[in-house]
């Protein structure tokens, strides 16, 4: 399934990190987080998604004709964390990129702090996990400073490790995927030689349509690709009849709301209307659009068909976070983390993400993790002596100093 999927992957994906104070299904949450009582927490829903927007387009741009998905929460969260130890040029562009000019470094560490603990308490119904670790090379000093704005604002495990133990990334793995419910089984290839930090971040989501499907049902249906190539799928239903759900509609586009439980959490699935194409909606995506559509929704009695369907997702974003504003980041020499440890050049190698998905008739469980790596390129205060161009070679005795032989070695694989 390509282009469809995709844009029906990134609404599920910010239906999961959005706040919404609009709508039509009234949410009867365990907790009483909302935008009243909350802006701050809001105004990180809203750089959220705007990121999550700007860089789901960035991606699908490299392939267009892939499926993607993607959590723009788990990436946000685990640059956050990063960001608490740039500074200067790397920290602004950074911030720039995560709060889109909507949010400070402060607002953004407290709202997380507030997110983070009553996210999993909005719908007792449906699970929601979010875990935050901070893996550093043993021995590296790290500022406690930056260690401590993490442990209290993202409630971050922090652990030193041996790094050049054969098991070091076996660790850091299981514990992504213990905390993605072994959704998410690995997150790290390789620890490289110069590899001092891993800032990652784990999501688990499983949540039951408030409305379930049918399994009796389901049926065989065609799938049409965008280039019209027809492919089989199992069609979820409600069977012949209409059933009332949240609806919208444009020029361009329509899209249902498939609440889970208790309707805090919704899948919102776009759809192209017959002549257009995902990438006719893909300027529409907009906070903008977002906020007033979620205002236009109504309750309307229609047929609905979605296929059963599970995607898994990787991707190193590295490439589109520096076309969306943050180069400096990853440029040794230039990067800025002297928060993170004093003394050392420091900057970001990979930012790698991962996610899954699975839609069945009884609801959805997904899973997503972001691994931030930071690497050391500074130079070793003490003197290196690389003998790695042509040079001068004397033997001599250390009575009179007398020079035996002298010698020019300009290349060492010519032994005539």
């Amino acid at each position: 399934m390509k282009r469809n999927l995709i844009l029906f992957s990134l609404w599920c994906t910010m239906s999961l990190s959005l706040f919404q104070c609009e709508g039509n299904d009234e949410p009867t949450p365990a907790s009483t987080l909302n935008c009243v009582q909350n802006p701050d927490v809001c105004k990180l829903g809203e750089a959220t998604n705007q990121f999550g927007f700007d860089i789901f387009k960035k991606l699908e741009a490299d392939k267009p004709d892939d499926n993607l998905f993607i959590s723009p929460l788990s990436i946000s969260s685990a640059l956050s964390m990063t960001l608490n130890g740039a500074n200067g040029k790397t920290k602004e562009e950074m911030l720039k990129v995560l709060g889109a000019g909507k949010i400070s470094l402060d607002e953004l560490n407290q709202s997380y702090q507030t997110l983070l603990k009553e996210l999993p308490n909005l719908d007792p119904k449906v699970k929601v996990d979010i875990a935050n670790s901070i893996w550093y090379r043993q021995g590296f000093a790290v500022n406690p400073a930056f260690l401590n704005t993490n442990t209290t604002y993202y409630n971050s495990e922090v652990r030193p490790l041996d790094f050049s133990k054969p098991d070091a990334k076996d660790i850091i793995n299981k514990w992504v995927s213990d905390k993605t419910n072994k959704l998410i089984p690995s997150i790290i290839d390789q620890i490289q030689d110069n590899s001092v930090m891993f800032l990652i971040n784990a999501i688990y989501f499983k949540g039951t349509w408030r409305k379930q499907f049918d399994t009796k049902k389901t049926y065989d249906g065609d799938f049409t690709t965008e280039k019209n190539v027809q492919v089989p799928v199992k069609m979820m239903s409600y069977g012949n009849s209409l059933v009332k759900l949240s609806y919208f509609s444009n020029d361009k586009l329509h899209a249902v709301k498939l609440p889970y439980a208790d309707s805090v959490y919704s899948m919102t699935v776009i759809l192209p209307k017959e002549g257009f194409a995902v990438k006719d909606i893909l300027p529409e995506l907009t906070l903008t659009n977002w906020n007033s559509w979620n205002k236009a929704y109504s309750a309307e009695e229609i047929f609905f068909a979605l296929p059963k369907f599970s995607l898994r997702y990787e991707n190193s974003l590295n490439a589109s976070l520096e076309a969306l504003g943050m180069p400096t980041a990853f440029i040794p020499g230039q990067a800025d983390f002297s928060g993170i440890a004093t003394g050392q050049e420091l900057s970001i190698s990979n930012v790698k993400h991962k996610a899954f998905i699975e839609v069945d008739e009884a609801g959805t469980k997904a899973a997503a993790a972001t691994s931030v790596e930071i690497v050391v390129t500074s130079v070793p205060n003490n003197p290196q002596f690389i003998v790695n161009r042509p040079f001068i070679f004397v033997i001599s005795e250390s009575r009179t100093n007398q020079a035996i032989f002298i010698g020019k070695m300009m290349n060492p694989t010519n032994d005539k």
